[in-house]
Parts: C-alpha cells; structure tokens; sequence
C-alpha cells in the first residue's frame, strides 16, 4: 500500500475554501432543526431523540468535511452539493421525525449518504484508505438504520442506536494494520485480474489528514452550533411582551456564557475544544467533538427556554438539560486533554493535568451540583452560575494561549 503524505506536509497553511463554507449552511440549517427538539419541554424521550438524530447529521456532516480535509484542491463541489442536498431531506424531516414517513426519509438519506461518501474515496484510479478516518471505507453502521426502515415502529430507535454505536466502536478501536490491509488487498487484485473480461481494482493508497485545516473546520462547526444559541435568545427576548431588569440580565447572562464558550473551544484549545494540543489524535478528537458539540447545541436550546422564562422560575427540566449540557461538555473536554497527557514530556504532562483538574473539574461538578438541587430556581441565577462555572474554566491559560491573548 503506498503512503500518501496527504495535506498534512504541506507548506502552505490552508484554510476553509469557499466551497466547504457554503456546505456549512447545511449545518446551520440542521442544527437549528435539531436544537427546536429540546426546546418545547425536554424529556428523556426528547433527549434521546435528539441524541440519535444529531449524530446521524453530524457523522454525515463530518464524512464529507474529512473527505475534502484529505482530498483537498481536487474536493468535488457536486459531490458536497450533493451532500447538502441529502442533509436538507434530514434536516426537514427532524419536525415530525415520530411520522413513518419523515422517520424512514431520515433514515435513507443518513444511509445514501453514507454510501455515496465512501465512493468519494476512489480518486481515478486508486482507492484513498484513511487510518485516521476508519469509517471511510466501512459501512457497517449505516446497515442498523437499513433495517430501521422495514422493521417495526417499536424496533427503530434501537436500531438506530446501535448503528450509531458501531461507528463509535469503529473509531475506537478499529487496528491500524497496514501491512496486512495492503497484504489482503494485493491479494484480492490478484484474483479480479484474472477473471475474464474483469476492470482492474484500484490501486490501493494511504492518506492522511490535515490536522490543522481539519481542526479549523470542527472549530467552524462549533461556532455555528454556539451561532444557534445567540439566535434562540435573541428570538426567546424579542417574543417576550414586556421588557424588564430582569430579562436584560438573564439575556446578558447567557450571552456572556455563549461568548465565554466561544473564547474556550475556538481561541483556547484545537478542535474546538479547550486545553486540546493541536494534532491530537483524529479519530479520539472526531468522537469528542461529536459528542461535545451536540452537548452545546443543547445548551443553546436550553438558553431559549431560560430567557422566555427570565420573569419567573425556570421548569425543573430545563434547568437539568442547561446543566447536564454543560457539564458534558466540560466532561468531554477532560476526556479529551487527559488522553494526551500521556504523550508530554513528564514537567509539561504534571502540569498540565494540575491545570486541568483544577479549572475543568469543578467546571464540570458545578453544574451537577445545580441539576440536583430539590427546589426550583430563577432562571437568571441559574444562567449566571453556569457563566461562573465557564469562567473558572477560563482561568487555566495554556503557553499557547497565553500567547494568543
């Protein structure tokens, strides 16, 4: 298998083209849809919902954001206007999603979708393998959603789970063994070349990732999922009859909070995620921010519900939803920073994870704490410790970010 050095060595910094800017509308679009599932009410139904929904959307999403991250200058623009296309058919059918209709629409064209991008990987005649990115060429958990389409109502969301799960394992702990994967290829080559009348298999060719224009595009994402926060509370502020103190300050509250986030995931860390050393581990990375950025989008929806509520006490389910969001972020985050430590050198790995345990722990308790008060809370304070909670977190400043401002 011949090594493809990829876009990683490349001299010339690159940056997100205009062509992978107009595919992230897609993702504006989509997160706004699936944000609106958590803001009527969340229960665990909903939750879940959500969860099942948004890793479809992002995981599709992110199949052609690495597919032109590695591809770079020869990235197809039908093929992301393709894409767009499939993820608008799932991003409308989310309204609704509980309609056979709407539910199995969803899930064809999460399973299109998943096809057509693993077809993307063969570039004229050679068949591009990512190491980085296992689930380019295995398509294993999109069969679960499939099946969803056929099988019973009662049988669906489990199978959407587990098709999910199988992409997370994947990552995981799919083995980077290349000299067998080139070992059995070669082999299969062998034997199409001789049946009569058969077109030669690709040659088979490794590529890697760009880490930096890759994490650039996650941070993307994240500011877009952080976009739909500052949209819900400016539509929860401007739908409230009567302006007061106290909307001003839960409005500004939670402004600040979105900010502060900001501050953390893009200026602070890589990937989105803060205290994150650039180059990390793709496959670890990828799987966290999935599940850091469908926390925020929560997050935002949450934000909504507290402002419209900024005049009175803030339902018990939103509180729990704002507070588990961001304490799952937070949690992600530890998750994140804590599996490279062990790749530092000893002086910066102790303290390193000093910092870390000290601003993202209670960044992460603070809100569990909140969760599970027994009394109902304003949603001004409730808002407002969680932007303490954002600033503590704010207190560690790595080298890199010191020197960043």
């Amino acid at each position: 298998m011949d090594a493809e050095s990829g876009n990683g060595s490349a001299a010339v910094e690159r940056h997100a083209g205009w062509n992978e800017l107009f595919f992230d509308l897609i993702a504006v679009a989509g997160v706004g849809q699936l944000a609106h599932l958590l803001h009527s009410g969340p229960d665990w139904a909903a939750v879940g919902l959500y969860g099942l929904l948004f890793g479809a959307f992002w995981l599709s999403w992110a199949c052609f954001t690495v597919y032109g991250d590695v591809v770079a200058e020869r990235t197809s623009s039908s093929a992301l206007f393709v894409a767009m296309a499939g993820m608008a058919v799932m991003a409308a059918a989310v309204e609704g999603v509980h309609e056979d209709a709407r539910a199995n629409a969803f899930a064809l064209a999460y399973v299109l979708l998943r096809w057509y991008a693993g077809r993307l990987w063969r570039q004229g005649r050679s068949l591009l393998v990512v190491p980085d990115w296992p689930v380019a060429q295995y398509g294993a958990g999109a069969v679960p959603w499939l099946v969803s389409t056929v099988a019973p109502e009662a049988w669906r969301y489990w199978l959407w789970g587990a098709g999910l799960l199988v992409d997370a394992l994947l990552l995981l702990v799919a083995r980077d063994d290349r000299e067998r994967v080139a070992a059995r290829w070669a082999a299969r080559r062998e034997r199409h070349r001789g049946g009569p009348g058969a077109r030669p298999l690709p040659e088979l060719r490794e590529a890697g990732v760009d880490a930096a224009h890759l994490g650039e595009r996650l941070g993307l994402f994240m500011v877009i999922v952080l976009g739909e926060g500052v949209v819900q509370v400016i539509r929860a502020a401007s739908d409230q009859e009567h302006w007061d103190l106290r909307l001003a300050w839960t409005a500004l509250a939670a402004m600040t909070l979105l900010a502060s986030l900001s501050v953390l995931s893009v200026r602070r860390g890589a990937a989105a995620f803060p205290q994150l050393v650039a180059g990390g581990h793709p496959r670890r990375v990828m799987l966290c921010h999935a599940v850091g950025s469908a926390a925020l989008a929560a997050l935002a929806a949450g934000l909504g519900r507290a402002v419209e509520h900024a005049d009175g006490v803030l339902p018990d389910d939103t509180r729990r939803l704002l507070c588990a969001a961001l304490a799952c972020y937070f949690a992600v985050t530890l998750a994140a920073v804590l599996s490279e430590l062990p790749e530092l050198p000893e002086p910066e790995g102790r303290g390193r994870l000093r910092g870390v345990l000290l601003h993202t722990v209670p960044a992460v308790l603070l809100p569990l704490v909140l969760a599970l008060l027994p009394v109902s809370l304003a949603a001004g304070p409730v808002v407002l410790l969680l932007l303490l909670a954002t600033l503590w977190a704010r207190g560690y400043r790595t080298g890199r970010a010191e020197r960043a401002g």
